[in-house]
Parts: C-alpha cells; sequence; structure tokens
C-alpha cells in the first residue's frame, strides 16, 4: 500500500496532464499512487495519461458528465484508491518536487485530518506569476480548538486544492468528497465538514501550483455569483454549533446570512478586475462603481482601488498578490511572457 494516493480528477486537459503527472513522477517522495479519473474528455487527455505507461498510475474513463458530475469523479476516484493519505491535484495544476516530503510529516499528529499550504500561481504556458499565501492569524490557520476556522473559512476558500492532503478515515466519516445539490465545486464544502471532526494543519511552504487561464471552469464560474449556498451552509452552521463558543457562533451566523450578497459583490469585483486586464477601463469603473454603492467595508475597499486603477488604466493584480490573495496574471505578466492580448477571461 502507497503511503499517499493522488486523485487527479480530469476533462479537457490535454496541454496539461503530462506536466501534472510529470511533477508527482518527480517527487522526491516515491511511495505513491495516482488515480486519474477523466470526465470523458474527447481531446486525447486519458490517451496523454495511458501513454505514461507507470504502473503507480491509474487511468479511469467515464461518460462526460460536466460540472454537475464532478462529485461522482471524485467518488470514483476516491474509491480506487487504498492510501490511508489523500492528496488532491487536478489534472491542469502540479505540485513542486518536494510536497509530499514536507506534507505527509503533518500527519504524524494524530488529531490533524487535513493539511495545506501555500500555491504558487502559474499561468497557461507554467510560468510562476505570484503566490497565495493569504490566511487567517494564529490558532484559527490550524482549525484549533476544532471549528475555529469555519467562520473565516465560509468567508474566504483560502485552503487552494492541489495544496490539500486529507486523512481518509476523517474523509471517510464525513461521507467522502460533498457536492451539493446545484454547486459546481467540491473543496469548499468538503473543507468545512473536516473542520468539523478534527484539527488542520498549515505549512507556510508552497504546497501545490494553481494553474489561471482563461479556459478553466473554475475562472469561468469566479465571474457569476454561484446559486444561493445557503443551504450547505446552513448545514455547516448546525454543525458547528455544539464546537464554536457562544459569540463566534452568532458571528458564524450573520456570515452565513450576508453570504447571498457577498458573493454577488464578489462575481462583480473579479469582473471588474478582468475589465482592467483587458484593458475595458470604462466597464472596470462602472462595475466597481456599482459596488462601492451597497458593498460591505472589505469590498469597498477593493472597489475603491479598482475605480482608481480604471482612472490610471492600471491593473489591480500586483497589489492582490502583495496581499498574499488569488490574484490573476497582470498586463505587464502577459505581456512580457507574449500571451494573447485579445485572450478572453469571460467570453
Amino acid at each position: 500500500m502507497a503511503k499517499v494516493s493522488v486523485l487527479t480528477p480530469t476533462y479537457q486537459h490535454s496541454d496539461y496532464i503530462a506536466d501534472c503527472i510529470r511533477s508527482v513522477r518527480a517527487q522526491t517522495e516515491q511511495d505513491w499512487e495516482m488515480i486519474i479519473v477523466d470526465d470523458g474528455s474527447d481531446d486525447g487527455t486519458p490517451d496523454i495519461a495511458e501513454a505514461f505507461n507507470d504502473p503507480r498510475i491509474t487511468v479511469v474513463r467515464l461518460e462526460h458528465e460536466g460540472v454537475p458530475g464532478l462529485g461522482r469523479v471524485y467518488a470514483t476516484a476516491l474509491a480506487k484508491s487504498s492510501s490511508p493519505l489523500i492528496a488532491v491535484l487536478e489534472g491542469d495544476d502540479t505540485w513542486p518536487d518536494n510536497k509530499l516530503e514536507l506534507e505527509l510529516p503533518l500527519f504524524d499528529d494524530p488529531k490533524v485530518v487535513l493539511a495545506y499550504g501555500s500555491a504558487g500561481l502559474i499561468d497557461e504556458n507554467g510560468n510562476h506569476y505570484a503566490r497565495f499565501w493569504y490566511s487567517p492569524p494564529g490558532n484559527v490557520a490550524q482549525n484549533v480548538p476544532v471549528g475555529a476556522i469555519i467562520p473565516t473559512l465560509v468567508e474566504v476558500n483560502f485552503i487552494v486544492a492541489a495544496t490539500v492532503m486529507i486523512r481518509r478515515s476523517a474523509l471517510e466519516a464525513i461521507g467522502g468528497f460533498w457536492q451539493p445539490t446545484g454547486i459546481s465545486y467540491v473543496d469548499h464544502p468538503t473543507w468545512l465538514r473536516l473542520a468539523t471532526v478534527g484539527t488542520f494543519a498549515r505549512s507556510s511552504h508552497d504546497l501545490g501550483n494553481w494553474r489561471r487561464y482563461a479556459g478553466q471552469v473554475t475562472t469561468r464560474g469566479w465571474f457569476d455569483a454561484e446559486p444561493d449556498r445557503t443551504p450547505y451552509l446552513s448545514d455547516i452552521l448546525v454543525a458547528a454549533q455544539g464546537l464554536l463558543s457562544p459569540n463566534d457562533a452568532t458571528a458564524l451566523k450573520a456570515v452565513v446570512g450576508r453570504d447571498p450578497s457577498r458573493q454577488r459583490e464578489d462575481a462583480t469585483l473579479a469582473r471588474g478586475r478582468v475589465a482592467l486586464l483587458e484593458g475595458s477601463w470604462r466597464t472596470a469603473f462602472r462595475l466597481f462603481a456599482r459596488v462601492l454603492i451597497h458593498a460591505q467595508p472589505r469590498n469597498k475597499a477593493v472597489a475603491l482601488l479598482g475605480i482608481a486603477c480604471a482612472v490610471c488604466r492600471t491593473d489591480m493584480e500586483k497589489v492582490i498578490s502583495l496581499m498574499g490573495r488569488h490574484s490573476l496574471p497582470s498586463r505587464r505578466h502577459r505581456l512580457s511572457h507574449r500571451e494573447v492580448k485579445s485572450q478572453s477571461w469571460t467570453a
């Protein structure tokens, strides 16, 4: 039995899956198995994966179901795996070569159910352009006491999937990866459920590289407010009641109540940031001004920065990256790496 199972959901990743696999094969810790589950790609993605002819790699082909079937893809990968620890690496992301060596020892503490770390951000061609290192301060980042991380994690999903490793027994205890009805992802709901059953471990090292590019599903979904997350957040609210202090429970209830409006604001801000990247200065100004009128304080600050950038005809990604948050490749980066200027993030 391998020390860790690498679960790799993939779809139309023919340009990236080879780099993904190479980053696993290059690990300084070689005791792993990799389960690649392809959601009916027609671009040769599973053929590329099978061509590596590595006995540690299993490729499973499913009929295409799209985003609604993401939970099925993860469940299939989990069922095919056998290790006590589960790592996540989607087919367009990569790992630094010491990821497993750095992260496996974090599970020497039996109370830890999930480990994560900082992430490198890479563009379509694999060029590093920033780091995502934000996390809440102190013990909250470690989910100590159990449940402490939940209010912050509801507001901002700062746990990048490519950096995550999970204890299988804890994952099975919560019913596996969770994709609530109408939601297009499994990571955030699953992290929240795990936060109710054990502590987390956070590394300051980069434990994954998150690729950001115009064509990916997660990028496109970022520009539109998700369907109402209140049902699954309400489930988490109930599960956390016995874990949180009265003050934290009240704060969490307020965060869940504000979530629909905050999501709409976040989607508008994302569109504004992309308008800056594409040089659509007037569009960006209008989008940021719209948020400024009714937004919560944190988003008002971002909107003010966006308006200033629109007036100065520059983007705001450098500022976002300096804050350790989720930035996109800046205009300067894209030009210096000869990316296609007409590439649209929202088309």
